[in-house]
């Protein structure tokens, strides 16, 4: 078997590689549809948009809403207080990172490339384990207005 590789079929391995390297590095892309209006957003922008700053434990970047549903990145440094929300569903996709979310009595380990549906009502909180902070995709219905958070005590 002859495995050498003549120069153009290299370049064309090396361009092939470099083209998936890239697509790993610029991560999802969210495409979002309002009225009229059509966005199509790198995760890689969004979180440039929104750094998370050294002393902060939480950033909320909102991608936009409609009546029924909203979207957000979320980046988690170290975790959430426990809480819960009375009037909204949320359903998190997890994007970079790893941590555990407390939900009612379970301990529920999530990675990137999990989804989790998390009802509401349900006490819940996500801490992270990783060095890097979590990033996280989470849709809210209805659309949330950041007012229903409500902070519960441990137990």
């Amino acid at each position: 078997m002859n495995l050498r590789l003549r120069r153009n079929d290299f370049a064309i391995f090396l361009a092939a590689g470099l083209g998936l390297v890239q697509a790993c590095v610029s991560g999802p892309h969210f495409y979002l549809q309002y009225g009229d209006e059509y966005r199509e957003v790198a995760l890689e922008k969004i979180l440039a948009d929104n750094p998370l700053a050294l002393g902060e434990d939480i950033k909320v970047a909102s991608l936009g809403r409609s009546a029924s549903a909203s979207q957000h990145v979320v980046q988690i440094r170290d975790r959430e207080i426990l809480h819960l929300h009375k009037l909204h569903d949320g359903r998190v996709t997890m994007l970079r990172g790893q941590g555990y979310l407390v939900l009612a009595d379970k301990r529920i380990v999530l990675k990137a490339g999990d989804v989790i549906h998390i009802p509401r009502g349900v006490v819940h909180q996500y801490v992270n384990i990783a060095g890097e902070p979590t990033v996280a995709l989470v849709v809210y219905a209805p659309a949330f207005d950041g007012k229903d958070t409500h902070p519960v005590t441990a137990p």
